[in-house]
C-alpha cells in the first residue's frame, strides 16, 4: 500500500455523503480509502481507455 501523507479537503453534499458511508460500509472499508479507490479507477480507465484508441486508430491508419 501506497504511504498516505498529504491531506486534500473536499465538500461533498449530504447525499453524497450518505452514498459514500454506505458504499464504504457495504464494502468494509473506510470512505477515505472508497474514495481513493475512485480516483485511481477513473484516471487509470480513462487513461488506458485513450491508449487503446490511439492504438486502435493507428493500426486503422497503418494496417
Amino acid at each position: 500500500m501506497a504511504k498516505i501523507d498529504k491531506r486534500f479537503q473536499i465538500l461533498l453534499s449530504e447525499e453524497e455523503q450518505i452514498l459514500l458511508k454506505n458504499e464504504a460500509t457495504r464494502r468494509g472499508i473506510s470512505q477515505g480509502e472508497l474514495i481513493r479507490l475512485a480516483l485511481k479507477n477513473e484516471i487509470i480507465q480513462k487513461s488506458e481507455l485513450l491508449r487503446r484508441k490511439a492504438v486502435q486508430n493507428l493500426t486503422e491508419i497503418f494496417p
